[in-house]
């Protein structure tokens, strides 16, 4: 993402305003300063504070935006933050009352690609954001993702914000401080807006369960396409190594590590050179074991420390005659071998599909061959990304409605029964794209992840259609980390525009 530029507004002197002074206030300013620097790495020299006097008057106000947003560019993220006096559809300056949803009006047609209020006053989410983004399918989801506005507010339309006397910040901005600066919140090395608010959400909760102040609730309403990811400190992935070994019969094209436990476990996918009988199989199955037992491949650093230097306690060893068996995991046999530390009733139980060949437990897939045809009812690669970015954008689209209705439902502006009923048009749509999806045929190697990454993102839009309640809003949190992923496809993938 671009720069982060933000301007923090304190009003605590009124000058023609007949209003109770609000000292803490310019607390709130330093407050929220250092969780931005702190928290999402904002430059110290792209923050302007507002009110460090006390006073702000409208001409400072809309000076102090020209300010901040003099050398903006079209990829910059813009936050603005107001403590201070709130009323019915309004926030009060020293001089001067502005209309709320002017306000958030004249935020919104703000040139850069993110702008984010956060409204710390009495009745501030007494505001609008009718705008539900959808998705061109000739844009990349780069371009539609992370872009757009969110405004976050301390309290409902008929509600009051109070103070954290203990910590002399307001209360909704202490909430919000202590989400910036949360490291419990980071993933790959980003924050999302949605996790931010999230923690926000909860502290907020927590609150509100002491009774001991007036209770609060949290608005948070969104255009934004997807969420908005602050990079917050590098990241540097773990790399499973990668093991390619080819023989005279057989090929090991991965070892996959899948330990759990105690237990070290590793999965060799094996591309056949020539068809292979049953004692041909076993006899291959035994020598991969004998020489993969030691390989050090594993899923993470922690992965790594634990199992380093041990031999694997089980080996599977899957099949298939091509790369294209083991892209699309279409295996004709598998293998087990496990030692003696494991319980070989359940590992060599037998079944209708399973054999035992000189000692080797065998399992055959019936259903490989079947498998294997589907690949010819296939349309070519151009025609595949079309027809899957238009149903992607469909249901991302719908995703995005559904969403918002949640909010609202989070928002306690609806009820469990009003979310039922507004959802329910959007949960037939869903299903008839999900299920269209669902039918595509098997893509080339070539598309396999890609195609992959968008059926996990329409599986996850799917559940919003199973589930209404608060279970929902870890689907939620599901739905932008696939979107993520579509944002950051490895090179030979494509993006939802490509081709």
């Amino acid at each position: 993402m671009g720069t982060i530029r933000a301007l923090l507004v304190g009003v605590c002197e009124y000058l023609k305003i007949k209003c109770q002074p609000l000292p803490l206030c310019k607390n709130d300013l330093f407050a929220m300063k250092t969780a931005l620097v702190q928290g999402l790495n904002v430059s110290s020299d792209n923050i302007l504070l507002c009110g460090k006097t006390g006073i702000v008057t409208r001409n400072e106000l809309i000076t102090s935006i020209h300010t901040v947003l003099k050398d903006a560019t079209e990829d910059d993220t813009f936050i603005f933050y107001f403590s201070g006096h709130g009323g019915k559809n309004c926030l009060v300056l020293s001089d001067s009352l502005i209309d709320l949803q002017d306000l958030i009006c004249t935020i919104e047609q703000i040139q850069t690609k993110n702008k984010i209020a956060i409204l710390d006053s009495c009745h501030s989410g007494g505001f609008a954001l009718d705008c539900v983004p959808a998705i061109d399918i000739n844009e990349t989801v780069e371009h539609f993702a992370g872009r757009g506005f969110a405004v976050l507010a301390s309290c409902g339309a008929e509600q009051f914000s109070g103070f954290n006397e203990d910590r002399q910040i307001s209360l909704y901005t202490s909430f919000v401080c202590d989400a910036l600066t949360s490291r419990f919140l980071i993933r790959k090395g980003k924050k999302s807006l949605e996790a931010i608010n999230e923690a926000i959400f909860h502290f907020a909760e927590l609150s509100n369960k002491k009774g001991e102040r007036n209770f609060q609730q949290p608005i948070f309403r969104s255009s934004v396409g997807g969420t908005i990811f602050f990079d917050v400190e590098e990241y540097n992935p773990y790399k499973v190594a990668k093991i390619y070994e080819e023989c005279d019969n057989y090929i090991i094209y991965d070892v996959e590590p899948v330990h759990h436990g105690n237990v070290k476990r590793l999965s060799v996918k094996v591309i056949l050179r020539y068809q292979s009988s049953m004692e041909q199989i076993a006899e291959i199955a035994d020598e991969i074991k004998n020489k993969v037992i030691y390989y050090e491949v594993h899923q993470n650093k922690i992965s790594e420390t634990r199992y380093a230097g041990r031999a694997a306690n089980i080996v599977w060893c899957y099949f298939g005659y091509d790369e294209d068996d083991m892209v699309d995991c279409n295996f004709i046999y598998h293998t087990t071998w496990i030692d003696d530390l494991q319980d070989k009733e359940w590992w060599y139980r037998n079944s209708k599909n399973t054999t035992i060949v000189n000692g080797v437990h065998i399992n055959v897939h019936n259903s490989y061959a079947l498998i294997k045809g589907l690949k010819d009812n296939f349309m070519s690669a151009d025609e595949l990304i079309q027809i899957t970015r238009e149903y992607t954008a469909n249901l991302i689209s719908a995703a995005e409605q559904y969403i918002k209705i949640f909010r609202e439902y989070l928002n306690n502006t609806l009820t469990e029964d009003q979310l039922i009923d507004s959802v329910a048009p959007l949960n037939i749509e869903i299903t008839k794209w999900f299920f269209k999806q669902s039918d595509l045929p098997i893509p080339p190697k070539e598309l396999h992840d890609w195609a992959n990454i968008h059926t996990k993102l329409a599986c996850t839009i799917h559940d919003f259609s199973l589930f209404y309640d608060m279970i929902l809003s870890i689907l939620v949190y599901t739905f932008f980390s696939r979107m993520f992923d579509l944002m950051l496809p490895p090179a030979a993938k494509h993006s939802i525009a490509a081709a």
